[in-house]
């Protein structure tokens, strides 16, 4: 028969352990996914952007070319660029996840929210500068109120002369 102290305590020692050894693999996820930078190219290279540990632009870059597009193709390839970048995110955290701390439910959570804020880019063949600027108008769109006029109040003879007298305001 055992002893259901040594049993118990056997118990907590592995607890332990497994909590140490747990905190371990989940600081070095977290020194990892540190360390991301994710770097992507639209336009043949002519815009680049770099996304940080945490999904979020961290750099912009532009060649020479750019100069041969306009604002707004500009505009689109940096965007095109940033989601391009954002899109490899969340399967480098799933890389990070799977090499450190396994097939866990918190690991596999951080995963799933990056993938939710952060999908894969549209897979059309369309160059995103095509799609900025272009603006579908509807003439049976409803046309946004103009806001009312200013109500003022009736000018009365002394409105004429309402200077604060010849004193200055600051004076009294």
């Amino acid at each position: 028969m055992s002893d259901p102290m040594a049993d118990t305590l056997r118990m907590l020692d592995n607890w332990e352990h497994d909590a140490v050894e747990k905190a371990a693999k989940f600081q070095d996820m977290a020194d990892r996914v540190a360390e991301v930078a994710i770097t992507e190219s639209v336009a043949d290279g002519a815009v680049s952007a770099t996304v940080g540990n945490n999904g979020l632009p961290t750099d912009i870059a532009m060649t020479d070319r750019v100069r041969e597009m306009s604002p707004d193709e500009i505009a689109a390839n940096v965007m095109a660029a940033i989601r391009k970048a954002q899109s490899r995110y969340p399967q480098r955290l799933a890389e990070i996840m799977a090499e450190t701390v396994g097939d866990d439910p918190a690991g596999a959570h951080i995963v799933a929210e990056a993938e939710r804020n952060f999908p894969p880019p549209p897979e059309d063949d369309e160059e995103p500068s095509a799609r900025l600027g272009e603006v579908e108008t509807d003439d049976e769109a409803p046309q946004p109120t103009p806001p009312p006029p200013r109500r003022t109040r009736p000018s009365t003879p002394d409105d004429e002369d309402d200077d604060f007298g010849d004193e200055a305001l600051l004076d009294r």
